[in-house]
């Protein structure tokens, strides 16, 4: 019989400012990867994935930040990790503060994972590894968009 996944849900903050997107470079081992800002929803923290977004982006940049609409639902199993994850992309409306890593001190695992914060413009993104690639295909024009239909990026196998 094969064993249940664990659930992660995951939220992430997407933040354009003048034609740039902010992104976190992460660097696990021999890997390294750009990815939006956010992280893991903790039950005993966050009473909603908007709040885990809010904390992440204060742990991951030192901004504090104005969560907008949802923009973006993505699934995928990882079984070889036993997990099934859920990820959340809200469009971030308002942001304060100077970027710094310095949150993240003593927090582990992301401390010491998060090497560099950057605004990337469109076309410095498509030469990046990035994460999640289906992104690239439209979040520009509809980040732009003052409503938002939410977009489902599927189930990733």
């Amino acid at each position: 019989m094969i064993a249940p996944l664990q659930h992660r849900i995951r939220a992430a903050g997407l933040l354009v400012e003048q034609g740039r997107i902010l992104l976190v470079k992460h660097v696990v081992g021999d890997d390294t990867y750009w990815i939006p800002p956010g992280g893991g929803f903790e039950s005993q923290s966050d009473e909603s994935t908007r709040d885990t977004v809010r904390r992440e982006f204060r742990e991951e940049t030192g901004l504090e930040v104005d969560v907008g609409p949802l923009v973006y639902v993505r699934e995928f199993a990882e079984p070889a990790m036993g997990r099934f994850h859920m990820e959340l992309f809200y469009r971030i409306d308002a942001w304060r503060g100077e970027l710094s890593l310095t949150n993240l001190t003593g927090l582990g695992g992301d401390e010491f994972e998060i090497r560099e914060l950057a605004w990337v413009s469109q076309a410095e993104l498509a030469s990046l590894p990035f994460y999640p690639a289906e992104l690239l295909e439209d979040v520009w024009e509809r980040l732009a968009q003052p409503e938002v239909v939410i977009r489902h990026l599927g189930l990733q196998r």
